[in-house]
């Protein structure tokens, strides 16, 4: 039978090994060297360059500056945002491996439809995330073929004239683009791995006296009291174990995706204000207005998921004590009744992921970035109508 990483992380750990940042057990050594070559060569060097060209015209119009600004925003935040991976992918791979403990595993037939479900809902969401991404990569890509002059999509510092190199350069340049631009994987199924395991431990607490009871009919024997007591306690025990190492993954993942998703936040308020600006200049009928609202919708799925996986996870570990209190705790033991009660107050804290140690993963902070967006949207706007 499948393991739930090859399950949930089949497509991911496809697109992590050819980008390097997922090392296997044998030339480790080599494929750090590889993802080390990918990050300086394809994520540093281009907004670099488009930095470069901004500063090194004397005459610059309000549309390249629009456009600029929204390549440097969009490939610069790549730099702290891979980092992490190509720095410590030794964690990437804990974070993935985290789920096949043994703790994780599904034993009985409810927990396996809790995982299906789960599942389910993981595929359709990265489904979408994935086709909403392709769109809007390849609808940028093209955005020359609607030009006059077909070089590229936006002003970068070459070091040749486009106008009058060869076909191969120019080809060669474009593509350096393009392959630099798609260097991004991302890993959004660790959600709903978690969320799963939240979902089967809110399962055990809530029935947790009917599968004492399910489990001590197996028995050929009778069994007293204080065996049922014994094994009703050790069941708490089990929950409290299951607990703690949900609470160490989430350490462990915000460790992990902390810079990440704090750079993509940083980097979509630009990216929304000069997408949205730039729908505003180019033509609604054209292959440009096109290609700029697919990849708003993109980076917007992007955001989005963060956000909302942040508080299905909030929302999920903040119900934990409702499933005991749903629990036929009141036919339990002293001793079990005090463990419930101490797991309770532990639960008073929800599991929340912040990232860069600042912003929570959560629709507050979806809605502020939209809102810093506009904020910066209506500043370029008056900008732009001075200029005119």
């Amino acid at each position: 039978m499948p393991s739930i990483i090859d399950i949930s992380f089949k497509f991911n750990l496809k697109v992590l090994r050819i980008s390097g940042l997922y090392l296997p057990e044998k030339f480790k050594s080599l494929y750090q060297i590889y993802s080390y070559l990918a990050y300086f060569l394809l994520v540093i060097p281009v907004p670099i360059l488009e930095c470069t060209n901004l500063l090194v015209q004397e005459k610059i119009t309000f549309r390249q500056i629009a456009d600029s600004a929204f390549l440097i925003a969009e490939l610069g935040c790549f730099i702290p945002k891979n980092w992490p991976f190509v720095r410590h992918a030794d964690r990437l791979k804990r974070c993935i491996h985290y789920f096949s403990a043994p703790i994780f595993k599904t034993k009985r037939k409810e927990h396996e439809e809790i995982l299906q479900d789960c599942i389910k809902v993981c595929h359709r969401s990265t489904a979408f995330y994935f086709a909403s991404v392709t769109v809007g990569f390849f609808s940028w890509a093209i955005r020359p073929i609607s030009w006059k002059n077909h070089i590229f999509p936006t002003d970068i510092w070459l070091p040749f004239d486009p106008h009058t190199a060869s076909k191969v350069q120019v080809a060669g340049v474009y593509f350096y683009l393009v392959l630099g631009k798609g260097f991004s994987s991302k890993v959004l199924k660790f959600w709903f791995n978690f969320s799963c395991g939240i979902k089967i431990l809110k399962n055990n607490l809530q029935f947790l006296g009917e599968y004492v009871d399910e489990e001590l009919a197996t028995q050929m024997h009778s069994l007293s009291p204080s065996e049922k007591t014994q094994l009703t306690y050790q069941k708490i025990r089990q929950c409290v174990i299951h607990h703690k190492h949900i609470l160490a993954f989430v350490k462990e993942y915000e460790e992990c995706f902390s810079q990440v998703a704090f750079s993509q936040f940083i980097g979509s308020v630009v990216i929304f204000c000069v997408s949205c600006l730039q729908l505003t200049i180019v033509d609604v009928v054209s292959l440009d207005f096109l290609a700029m609202m697919m990849y708003l919708i993109a980076t917007l799925s992007e955001v989005y998921l963060y956000c909302h996986f942040g508080t299905v996870l909030y929302h999920e570990s903040n119900t934990i004590s409702e499933a005991i209190y749903l629990s036929k705790w009141y036919e339990f033991d002293i001793k079990s009744k005090k463990a419930l009660s101490i797991l309770m107050e532990r639960l008073k804290r929800p599991m929340i992921i912040k990232c860069g140690k600042i912003l929570d993963m959560s629709f507050i902070t979806f809605t502020m970035i939209l809102r810093r967006s506009y904020s910066l949207l209506a500043v370029m706007e008056n900008y732009n109508i001075e200029l005119n």
